[in-house]
């Protein structure tokens, strides 16, 4: 009934794709877990990354003589998802600050997400229709 719906437009690389056409590929090919020297470098990483510690909290973390890191980290060669943008909005009645409304462009978000391989077998395309039993009586309607 909707033979267009799920025709594709445009085609993009995906999230590893990404990854892989970067300057320093060819280090994937003898290190797994590149930019990082090694799987518990990696976990390091992760675990950071992760966590909800501020930048000058995970800097003062690594600045610790007993962090002894295989090289230094370098999450700027990592893909990077949609950046922040900012709006100062004006409000009607004075306040003691400014109101500021951080957001993402949707469209960056909606790429990202399409072109994340976790997400790839867990998208659908087309209308379905989804009823509550089997017998196929109640029909439910759903964004």
């Amino acid at each position: 009934p909707f033979p267009s719906a799920g025709a594709v437009f445009n085609i993009s690389k995906m999230f590893l794709k990404q990854f892989e056409m970067d300057p320093y590929s060819s280090f994937h090919h003898m290190n797994l877990y590149y930019p990082f020297a090694n799987l518990e470098d990696w976990e390091m990483a992760n675990f950071l990354l992760q966590s909800k510690l501020s930048m000058v909290k995970i800097d003062a973390f690594l600045s610790l003589g007993l962090v002894c890191l295989s090289q230094p980290f370098y999450f700027e060669l990592l893909p990077t998802g949609p950046c922040w943008h900012y709006r100062i909005i004006s409000m009607s009645s004075p306040m003691k600050s400014q109101a500021i409304l951080y957001f993402h462009d949707s469209l960056e978000c909606i790429k990202v997400l399409f072109s994340h391989p976790y997400y790839a077998d867990h998208m659908i395309y087309t209308p379905f229709q989804v009823f509550t039993s089997a017998e196929r009586v109640i029909r439910e309607f759903s964004e």
